[in-house]
């Protein structure tokens, strides 16, 4: 069995170097980060949830039972710890939940859209236009001259 996992961990780590060739190394070392890093992604995001929903519970309950006693609702310390547990995991599980994080753990980088270029014949149109309101604008002024 351990003939099986010592490979496997050592590739894991990185320190696989000597089960491939030179050519190859570049190749493993990149497999390995990316690995690593969606490994890292997929254990945040799970754990986080974990503790959204366990958080939310103990909040919930908590709440019920101050709720359920006689005496006016007062936040305890336990609530404040429920309640920051509950919105520290949910502002962690957002943010690893976002497309742009798993674009970035990947190895990809998100383009900005290119800017539209306009074609030639919509270039020909606008300046035919402005040259027709700059005609106009300039008869506008000649007539306005010669009326004063």
């Amino acid at each position: 069995m351990m003939k099986i996992l010592l490979p496997l961990i050592s590739f894991l780590l990185g320190t696989g170097k000597n089960f491939f060739k030179e050519p190859g190394v570049a190749l493993t070392q990149q497999l390995v980060l990316h690995l690593r890093a969606l490994t890292t992604m997929l254990v945040s995001t799970i754990v986080s949830l974990v503790l959204f929903c366990v958080g939310t519970s103990f909040l919930v309950s908590a709440v019920a039972k101050q709720l359920d006693s006689e005496e006016s609702f007062v936040f305890s310390g336990g609530t404040i710890l429920f309640t920051a547990l509950t919105v520290i995991s949910l502002a962690v599980l957002i943010y690893s939940l976002r497309r742009q994080t798993w674009l970035k753990t990947l190895g990809f980088e998100e383009r900005p859209a290119p800017a539209k270029q306009s074609g030639a014949l919509e270039n020909a149109v606008a300046l035919l236009v402005m040259d027709f309101v700059e005609e106009r604008q300039n008869k506008r002024t000649q007539k306005s001259e010669q009326a004063s």
